[in-house]
């Protein structure tokens, strides 16, 4: 049997009895026997078949499986070293980027410096939390160009959206495409100023009012409303 105790958007706290019975356990919550209990200060999102919190504060926690916007921050010997936007940081060994490869044969400098910009997804979290990352395959590896916009963590799932929701329509209305990581980074794969500038208002605006409902209609109207001002000032000029 499946029992909900509270309702989609509601204020909870940690140890607060969320739902009872066979549903899946999401982030912010922790199961105990047939129970679940959020494990954060956060809002209520309650699914048919689960039920999570969207943490209103705190860092980014890495998990398995999350994608991350990293900064490389430094090299060794076998790959390099990078910020994922939380206490602890990302490891990148070369061959999960490069593939099958001879770190003593290949000046990895040639792939990755300091400060480059990567998509990546956490392969593993060990015990000691030592991260390790991913970066082979389509959509994933050096971010060449873009804007970084850094948001609070937590307020990413809203970024995102349900079922990708938020992100699409930001695309859809801007024609431009957007690397989020988990991990509060957002590049903005775009060279016009004026539409990055829009996205990024839009994105502080998510990160303002994620609390509230109807802001996937209320960011689409912004953007819409933006973009057609700079269209009409480009016609001026």
């Amino acid at each position: 049997m499946r029992v909900i105790h509270v309702r989609n958007r509601d204020l909870v706290i940690p140890g607060q009895l969320l739902a009872e019975g066979n549903l899946r356990v999401g982030r912010g919550a922790y199961r105990e026997g047939d129970r679940i209990f959020s494990s954060v200060v956060g809002l209520a999102e309650v699914e048919e078949r689960g039920v999570s919190v969207i943490a209103l504060e705190g860092c980014y926690e890495p998990k398995m499986g999350d994608d991350v916007v990293g900064v490389v921050s430094d090299s060794h010997l076998y790959g390099w070293t990078v910020d994922i936007n939380s206490p602890y940081m990302g490891d990148l060994f070369a061959q999960e980027l490069l593939g099958k490869v001879d770190v003593f044969k290949v000046e990895l400098g040639a792939y990755l410096r300091v400060g480059d910009l990567i998509f990546a997804k956490i392969g593993e979290v060990s015990t000691l939390r030592k991260v390790k990352l991913l970066a082979r395959g389509p959509g994933y590896g050096k971010l060449k160009g873009g804007r970084l916009v850094e948001i609070t963590p937590v307020k990413t799932p809203r970024v995102i959206g349900k079922r990708g929701s938020m992100l699409s329509m930001i695309q859809t209305v801007t024609g431009c495409t957007l690397k989020v990581g988990q991990n509060g980074r957002v590049v903005i794969m775009s060279e016009e100023e004026e539409k990055v500038s829009a996205i990024t208002e839009a994105l502080r605006m998510i990160e303002r009012e994620a609390h509230t409902s109807g802001l996937t209609d209320r960011v689409k109207a912004f953007l819409e409303e933006r973009l057609k001002e700079n269209g009409g000032k480009e016609a001026s000029n």
